[in-house]
């Protein structure tokens, strides 16, 4: 080994252990190790419809934006889309807003724009309040929000690639949000569930009675293996529209119905039920409707969103005294693992990719006001935080009361699309004014200062620093004659950050076995051994970096 005495300084002495045989290698920003184990049941890949495909699980088998995101584009679109998810197709995302949702004077819009650009393709806007639209790539099936007072309401088939409508149905004015499965379409009423030729909008079969729009919620149909669930409690063989099975009349109303398509999960919240501070999940089996576990928040639970389901895990928000994420083994119902998570308003999480991602509000306490939205990205398996990213709200209009939120993030082909909404307004008419729409695409960099949150403070503060992450040599041994046997100290307090947190993998095998800012390691008997530290800081961003140790 080199005579050479040690710098001091953490970059100098990085630059002499590269001299004498303890080689550091960087790797770059999110170089972390997955964890399988949330597969998508099968699921389509892209974003085809409300909680994307006939499932209504919330999961697809496509990617956001790895390892982290940046802005793509963005745009005011001058209505609302409260509660209502964009949607994307090939090269193309559809929004249906809402911009009067005054009793009587409903109006609103659905376009079409392209995914890269965001240049407009086409924009109907003699449509009322559409809600999320479904697509089988042909055509866009669609209800309008509910107005007795308005004519027009009711079910739409749209063609895809010029808006042109091809059928629709106005003799009933509140349709649930259509499943798109096969040739059919699936949708009920008031009067009953129905199967539509998806092609002409003709009746195939209609089951009287059975009803998705208990209490008139939405969201209220799912489908797998040739079973339609209705949030009544009722099981139809798709075929035929026949009852295959039904639960007591005690549970007349379950709540919205998703699958992975071992288990039906039924999710009640305020929505549907008259506590608005209870959140219950109910697990069934598909084929027979025995009841196979319940989940019931313990404490006060306000959230109003939508569970994802995988094949491993249903994934829901606690708003209790915090902002939780947690996960439930989708088997047992019990759990495996919450997050906290920064900001409130969260909304309904997706999964993508062994990626859970959701929105939130960011706003400091002294000037709620000033804020902007935020999207979450959560390693499904572990709970770790991947990122956080603040949507830039500079050129767009914003409520000058009410800082934005981010609904429901919906992702695929590594993009992910949110829709912001001014958080906390009292009153419905906000709802249709000062939306925004933002694309994120992937980028190798960790986001900036302008698309970080401000500190771990709610209260605000300044930026985090940038990571950087460094090992130090702090053991008195002469590195210049190190012999088999010798223990090294290295300390990785030279490193840059937030809140870091420091991860060891002593043996080199590959698993990090100790941890805090200072560990020992070993010369080995013969070749060499290399120490590699994984530093991750309060905002979820993670980095590497190794030593070789060796008597060469």
């Amino acid at each position: 080994m080199s005579g050479e005495s040690p710098p001091r300084t953490g970059t100098d002495r990085r630059t002499f252990l590269k001299t004498v045989g303890i080689t550091i290698g960087v790797a770059s920003y999110g170089s972390t190790v997955s964890v399988a184990g949330d597969g998508t049941g099968g699921r389509e890949n892209g974003w085809n419809g409300p909680r994307s495909g006939p499932g209504r699980a919330g999961a697809t088998g496509d990617s956001g934006p790895a390892p982290f995101p940046t802005l793509d584009w963005k745009m005011d679109l001058d209505g609302g889309m409260y509660h209502v998810e964009p949607v994307v197709a090939d090269d193309v995302v559809y929004l249906a807003a809402t911009t009067n949702n005054t009793p009587g004077e409903r109006s609103g819009y659905l376009g079409a724009y392209d995914i890269e650009t965001g240049d407009r393709r086409w924009k109907r806007t003699d449509v009322f309040s559409p809600k999320t639209p479904a697509t089988d790539g042909e055509r866009l099936y669609f209800s309008t929000h509910t107005s007795e007072e308005a004519d027009g309401d009711g079910l739409y088939a749209l063609d895809a690639e010029s808006g042109a409508t091809t059928w629709k149905r106005t003799d009933h004015d509140v349709w649930s949000p259509p499943v798109v499965a096969g040739d059919r379409l699936f949708t009920s009423n008031r009067d009953g569930t129905y199967a539509f030729d998806r092609e002409n909008g003709e009746i195939v079969w209609k089951t009287n009675g059975v009803s998705g729009l208990a209490k008139d919620v939405g969201d209220a149909l799912s489908y797998a293996d040739e079973t339609v669930f209705v949030s009544d409690g009722n099981a139809l063989d798709a075929t035929d529209g026949s009852v295959k099975w039904r639960t007591s009349q005690d549970d007349a109303t379950l709540g919205t119905p998703a699958t992975n398509g071992e288990m039906v999960y039924y999710t009640q919240t305020d929505y549907i039920a008259a506590d608005d501070t209870t959140v219950k999940i109910e697990a069934r089996s598909s084929d027979t409707g025995e009841v196979e576990w319940t989940y019931e928040s313990e404490g006060d639970n306000r959230w109003d969103g939508r569970p994802a389901i995988t094949d491993s895990h249903v994934f829901f928000v606690d708003l209790d005294a915090e902002s939780t994420l947690r996960a439930l083994d989708a088997d047992s119902g019990e759990t495996e693992w919450e997050t906290e998570l920064q900001g409130r308003f969260l909304s309904s999480p997706v999964v993508g990719d062994e990626t859970v991602y959701l929105g939130s509000r960011y706003a400091p306490k002294s000037n709620p006001a000033v804020g902007s939205g935020l999207v979450h990205a959560v390693d499904s398996a572990t709970g770790d935080l991947r990122w956080s990213c603040l949507l830039d709200n500079d050129g767009l209009e914003t409520s000058p009361e009410d800082a934005p939120a981010a609904g429901e993030p919906v992702v695929t082909d590594g993009k992910l699309y949110a829709v912001t909404y001014p958080a906390n307004a009292t009153l419905d008419y906000k709802y249709t004014y000062y939306s925004n729409f933002f694309v994120l695409g992937p980028c190798d960099r960790r986001p900036d200062g302008d698309e970080r949150l401000p500190s771990d403070d709610p209260d605000g503060g300044d930026d985090f620093p940038p990571l950087d992450v460094c090992i130090d040599v702090v053991s008195n041994l002469d590195l210049d004659s190190l012999d088999v046997g010798d223990i090294v100290r290295l300390a990785a307090s030279c490193s840059t950050g937030r809140e870091l947190e420091f991860a060891w993998d002593i043996d080199g095998d590959g698993q990090y076995e100790e941890s805090g800012s200072v560990v020992s390691a070993t010369i080995p008997t013969c070749g060499s051994l290399t120490v590699e530290l994984k530093v991750t800081d309060a905002n979820g961003a993670t980095d590497t970096a190794s030593v070789r140790l060796s008597t060469n």
